[in-house]
């Protein structure tokens, strides 16, 4: 990652700054920072003023809630091409959760006072910005009923079929106890799913990376209640 970025060509090919303005994007590109953060290096923790946006150009960030007791709730993965923090810009209220780097990342900071300028120059682009947080939304949404009304097998099983493939084979970017936070499991409760599904040759596990078999059935499975 020594190589530095064009801030603009990457801008114009996220979805945040889609149709925005060419000359304000080019003016919003040019106050842009970029940040190289190292794997599992805290990028912010809760309660650390937010004063800024952070895109991820390169790697996959870890969004959570931290526990006194040493556990914590994970909220979702960022990875390359979106966005994180902009709420609590907005607010101007310090940020409800941590921000880890999962791996080698590459990330691009924003100033909410250069976000603002934009805006001014470019009043579609405070639009576009309200859409992306009405999807994060809408996501966190959906979260929150897939663990208060989905069984434990349609949690699982729904995750892995969301997950970016090549044929069968899919690999998991992050660990399974990570995985398990994200879903509201224990990781023994996850582990126990992976063998109930391994046992019925609906998957196979190999290091870090998941075989499926069937998808047709699994997302048959899904819909349904253990």
């Amino acid at each position: 990652m020594g190589k530095e970025l064009d801030v603009d060509e990457l801008l114009a090919h996220l979805p945040l700054f889609e149709g925005m303005d060419a000359a304000a994007r080019n003016e919003l590109s040019k106050a842009a920072h970029q940040v190289r953060i190292a794997k599992k290096e805290t990028i912010f923790h809760k309660g650390d003023a937010a004063k800024g946006l952070f895109i991820v150009a390169v790697g996959h960030v870890k969004i959570s809630i931290p526990s006194e007791r040493g556990r914590e709730k994970i909220i979702e993965f960022v990875e390359s091409g979106r966005a994180f923090g902009e709420a609590m810009m907005f607010l101007d209220h310090p940020y409800l959760n941590d921000a880890q780097a999962l791996v080698d990342s590459l990330l691009i900071w924003i100033d909410k006072r250069d976000i603002d300028a934009a805006i001014d120059r470019d009043p579609s682009f405070a639009r576009i910005i309200i859409k992306g947080l009405s999807r994060r939304f809408e996501n966190l949404i959906r979260d929150i009923e897939t663990v208060h009304l989905s069984s434990a097998l349609q949690r699982v099983v729904g995750y892995l079929l969301m997950q970016p493939h090549n044929g069968t084979q899919t690999p998991l970017i992050v660990n399974k106890q990570m995985i398990a936070s994200k879903l509201g499991l224990t990781p023994e409760t996850f582990s126990r799913v992976l063998q109930k599904l391994i046992k019925k040759q609906m998957i196979a596990v190999k290091g870090s990376t998941i075989s499926i078999h069937g998808r047709p059935e699994l997302e048959q499975l899904s819909g349904h209640t253990e």
